[in-house]
C-alpha cells in the first residue's frame, strides 16, 4: 500500500513538472492584472468623414479619398486609381456644400468638389478639369 501511494506521488509530482515547463516554453494566453498603476497608451481611430450618398465640398484634404463617382475641378494627388474622364469643369451650387473638409479619410458614393487634395483617389469614375499628379 505504501509503495502504490509512493508512486501515486511520484507520477502526479511528474505530471505537474511537465505542466509547469510547457507554461513556461509557450507564452501565456491570456494575463490579468490588478492593482497596476501603469496606464495602457490607448489607440484612437482617426475620424472619418462618411457622408451621405452625396457628398459637396469646396475644398476636400484628406489622405485617402474614395467614392464611385467624383466629380472636381481640380485633383492634386499622389495616386490617383479609377477611370479618368475630362471635363470643362464641375458647377456647384454654395448652399448644400460642407464647406472645407480636412480629415484623414472620405468616403461617399458620389463625391462633388471643387478642388482635392489627397495622398490616394481612388474612384470607379473620376471626371475632373485638372489633374496633377505628384
Amino acid at each position: 500500500m505504501m509503495k502504490g501511494k509512493t508512486l501515486l506521488g511520484a507520477a502526479l509530482l511528474g505530471v505537474s513538472a511537465l505542466t509547469a515547463s510547457a507554461g513556461w516554453a509557450w507564452p501565456p494566453l491570456a494575463r490579468m492584472e490588478f492593482g497596476s498603476d501603469t496606464a495602457l497608451p490607448s489607440v484612437a481611430a482617426p475620424p472619418v468623414v462618411v457622408a451621405s450618398p452625396t457628398l459637396q465640398a469646396d475644398q476636400i484634404s484628406a489622405q485617402r479619398v474614395r467614392a464611385r463617382t467624383i466629380y472636381a475641378n481640380r485633383i492634386d494627388a499622389d495616386q490617383v486609381h479609377g477611370v479618368i474622364y475630362q471635363t470643362g469643369g464641375v458647377t456647384m451650387t454654395g448652399s448644400s456644400s460642407l464647406g472645407n473638409i480636412r480629415a484623414p479619410e472620405v468616403t461617399a458614393s458620389v463625391i462633388y468638389a471643387d478642388e482635392i487634395r489627397a495622398n490616394e483617389v481612388v474612384a470607379d469614375t473620376i471626371y475632373v478639369r485638372s489633374l496633377r499628379q505628384r
